[in-house]
C-alpha cells in the first residue's frame, strides 16, 4: 500500500469513526429528550387525572353523607351519585401500565356499584328502601376508597403533592362506610355458614338414629 493510499485510508476511517460516534450520540441524546418528554406528559396526565379523582372523592363522601329527604311519602336521596369520565385527549401510553389500568378500570368499578345498587332495589321498597340507601352508602365506600387510594399511588409515582388532611380526612368516613361495614357483613356470612354446617351436621347424625 502507497503512502497516498494509507493516508486517504486513515481520513476514511477517521471520518467514519467521527460519524459513528456522532450519530450514537445523537440517537442518545434523542432517545434521552423522548423519554424527558413522556416523563413530563404523563405527569401532566397524572395531574389531570388526579384532581377528577380528588373531586370524585369527595361527592362519594357526599353520597355517603346522604340522609335523604321525605317526598311523596317516600325516602329520595338529596346527592347524585358521581360519575367519572375522563378526557378523550389524555396520551395514556405516556403512563406506569399499572397505574393506567387501573386509572381506566375506575369507571368499570363504579358502574359495578351502580348495577348492585340497582339489584338491592329489586328487594327493597318504599317508603325507606332500607336495602337500596345501605348498599348505596357501602358501594360508594368501596369505590370512593378505591380513587382515594388510587390519587395517592398517581401522586407518589409522579412526584405530586399530597393533600392536606390534617383538618379532615375523607379517608374517615369511606372507612366507615365500607371497611366496617364489609368486615360487619362478612362475620354474619361467617355466622350463617357455621349454621347450615351445624345443621347438616345434626341432619347427618339422625341419619343414623
Amino acid at each position: 500500500m502507497t503512502d497516498w493510499q494509507l493516508v486517504l485510508l486513515t481520513a476514511f476511517v477517521t471520518t467514519l469513526g467521527t460519524c459513528i460516534v456522532t450519530y450514537i450520540g445523537h440517537r442518545l441524546t434523542v432517545a434521552r429528550d423522548s423519554q424527558q418528554e413522556r416523563d413530563r406528559h404523563a405527569t401532566y396526565v397524572a395531574t389531570r387525572v388526579v384532581c377528577m379523582l380528588d373531586l370524585f372523592v369527595l361527592r362519594c363522601v357526599d353520597v355517603i353523607n346522604d340522609a335523604g329527604e321525605y317526598v311523596d311519602d317516600e325516602l329520595t336521596p338529596q346527592v347524585d351519585a358521581p360519575d367519572l369520565e375522563f378526557p378523550a385527549d389524555l396520551d395514556w401510553k405516556t403512563m406506569d401500565a399499572a397505574l393506567m389500568y387501573r386509572t381506566l378500570s375506575l369507571p368499570n368499578e363504579i358502574a359495578a356499584a351502580d348495577s348492585t345498587i340497582a339489584a338491592y332495589a329489586e328487594h327493597s321498597g318504599p317508603p325507606n328502601w332500607d336495602e337500596v340507601w345501605d348498599e348505596r352508602r357501602f358501594q360508594y365506600g368501596r369505590v370512593g376508597l378505591y380513587a382515594l387510594d388510587l390519587a395517592a399511588d398517581l401522586r407518589r409515582r409522579y412526584g405530586l403533592d399530597q393533600p392536606d388532611y390534617s383538618r379532615w380526612n375523607p379517608r374517615e368516613t369511606l372507612d366507615a362506610a365500607y371497611i366496617a361495614e364489609d368486615a360487619r357483613r362478612r362475620k354474619v356470612s361467617q355466622g350463617i355458614k357455621e349454621m347450615i354446617e351445624k345443621a347438616d351436621r345434626k341432619d347427618a347424625a339422625s341419619d343414623w338414629t
